[in-house]
């Protein structure tokens, strides 16, 4: 591929990256209430629906290695047709509960499927010049397009367009919509860059020695990914009745800051290197949970009152946790450096996703009945303690002044 047409599939790239962000605003970011709203599920049930909604990051990655023929490209069209499938069943109808799980497992397939797909394109893409620079670019794209949808969000339930309640879900719907223009941007990029292929290793899963570190990495960010959009939205949710709009302001407000956080962090990246920002992820996380488990076991517990400062400082907690969250790239940029062949990104990044996809399905399960049994606080101080484990793993890497990525 010509740097021209590399230029070209970038920007292609960064649209496709902004609808998808859309999309998942309307869909993804509105499940919690989705579900409590709807279906009035109680905290264990919340932890119960992770189960079918995190099979399909557990199987994307036999699924993508039966459909490797397909190339990369061509596989994430299919992963959007998916997407929209579920969630036009979910905007339109209202089944039993156990149904509705059927829907939200086909979304979900979807999703799940193009998740290791659009890291392992947008490597493809970008080359190995700048690549925190250029990811957090990406990131950038995404989380200032996550403002304007929250906006939608707010202004569409405020004004009752938006609603749960009986009859079609728009937000859903529209979500669609945004799909199917991702699906006509991956088309133009397959032109611009052909379809790289996928390279499955010897069997559906890849593992080698060298990537030991990028799984524990993965296995704790499906420990963390469970507490930000799981646990984290359900202490607004459960303790503090709080519906989608005020879940959308403190996303538009995570967003904003994103935007200026996002590429600053891909910076850090090239000039300190990913051991140091690990580093940063690692002790952010503890401090996070810490903090998030002594607020939300103050507030359910009437020790602290449901008004004033306790309820600001927990939302400010739900925004840096989902901030801190989009460090996750760091992750990606590692694999990178240690890759033994560029193909074999892709099948190792599925396979981080099983493994992460594990660890959440076990840490739903885990945290929602915690949550039942003994209070919100224990979940969060057990994501405290797990997030030591970031810490540890950045002491083993090797010392760099920067990334390598050549």
């Amino acid at each position: 591929m010509t740097d021209q047409n590399k230029k070209r599939a970038f920007g292609v790239f960064l649209a496709a990256t902004a609808l998808t962000a859309l999309a998942a605003g309307l869909s993804e970011g509105l499940y919690s209430n989705f579900y409590f709203e709807v279906y009035h599920v109680t905290p264990a049930q919340r932890g119960f629906i992770e189960f079918p909604r995190e099979i399909p990051g557990l199987i994307a990655v036999i699924v993508i290695s039966l459909l490797a023929f397909l190339g990369e490209v061509k596989l994430a069209i299919v992963a959007q047709i998916l997407t929209i499938v579920g969630l036009l069943l979910l905007g339109v109808f209202t089944p039993p509960f156990g149904i509705m799980l059927i829907f939200l497992f086909i979304n979900s397939m979807g999703m799940h499927l193009y998740m290791p797909l659009k890291d392992s394109i947008a490597l493809n893409i970008i080359g190995t010049e700048n690549t925190g620079r250029k990811f957090g670019l990406v990131n950038a794209v995404r989380t200032g397009t996550a403002f304007l949808v929250g906006l939608i969000v707010f202004i569409g339930f405020r004004t009752g367009v938006f609603h749960f309640e009986g009859g079609i879900r728009f937000p859903f719907l529209i979500a669609c919509v945004f799909v199917l223009g991702v699906i006509v941007l991956l088309l133009i990029i397959r032109r611009l860059i052909g379809d790289p292929r996928i390279n499955t290793g010897k069997g559906r899963f890849l593992f080698r020695r060298e990537y030991k570190f990028y799984y524990i990495l993965a296995s704790l960010h499906g420990a963390h990914k469970q507490i930000a959009g799981v646990f984290g939205p359900w202490v607004l949710i459960d303790i503090l009745l709080r519906q989608a709009d005020t879940l959308a302001i403190l996303g538009m407000i995570g967003s904003f800051l994103g935007i200026f956080f996002i590429p600053f962090a891909g910076r850090m990246t090239d000039r300190l290197g990913v051991k140091a920002m690990m580093y940063v992820e690692g002790f952010s996380f503890i401090f996070i949970y810490i903090l998030f488990g002594v607020m939300s076991g103050g507030l359910d517990s009437g020790r602290f009152a449901m008004v004033g400062i306790p309820v600001i400082l927990v939302y400010i907690l739900f925004i840096i946790d989902r901030m801190t969250m989009q460090l996750g790239m760091i992750r990606t940029l590692y694999l990178r450096t240690i890759a033994i062949d560029p193909s074999e990104i892709s099948p190792t990044l599925s396979t981080g996703m099983s493994i992460d996809h594990v660890i959440s399905i076990v840490g739903a399960l885990l945290g929602g009945l915690a949550w039942a049994a003994w209070g919100p606080q224990y979940v969060f101080f057990i994501a405290a303690v797990l997030s030591l484990g970031n810490v540890l793993v950045a002491l083993n890497l090797p010392k760099r002044e920067k990334p390598d990525f050549s």
